[in-house]
């Protein structure tokens, strides 16, 4: 079966135990540990809470930031499998923060042909381009690597 992958910028409550999985015990974390460090030193641990009914991500710095959610819905009730923390940084750019992909999504897992982070990057383009002025995406996880919109 095909995976198929939705994203949302809102996620219910009854996905809190998926989404802390997700950005705080991913087994993942180790092959970008310094990187990970580096955004938690510039921004802030990232924390979950709730939001009237909707589970939202935040960070110290900057104080308002933008969240996405990848959902695998090819069967039955959707997964949660990946997330991107994201924040306009000035006028021509947005920093992708956090990103956390569920390991079998990941290059190294099973459904690596989902190509999940490429399609994250693809939705954060899309997002930049309907936003006056921006015109690049800086990967807080990447050195600071700038991807044109």
């Amino acid at each position: 079966m095909k995976t198929r992958i939705g994203f949302s910028s809102s996620l219910g409550s009854e996905y809190l135990e998926d989404l802390e999985h997700l950005l705080f015990f991913n087994p993942l974390q180790g092959k970008a540990i310094d990187r990970i460090h580096h955004s938690i030193r510039e921004h802030g641990v990232p924390s979950i809470y709730l939001d009237k009914g909707k589970l939202r991500v935040k960070v110290e710095e900057p104080p308002e930031v933008q969240t996405l959610y990848a959902l695998d819905d090819s069967t039955g009730k959707p997964i949660l499998v990946g997330v991107m923390v994201f924040s306009r940084a000035d006028a021509e750019t947005i920093d992708l923060l956090h990103i956390a992909i569920r390991e079998e999504y990941s290059r190294f897992g099973n459904k690596a042909e989902a190509g999940l982070v490429a399609k994250f990057l693809d939705q954060l383009r899309q997002i930049a381009r309907c936003l006056k002025g921006v015109r690049s995406i800086c990967l807080k996880y990447a050195s600071g690597l700038k991807l044109p919109v």
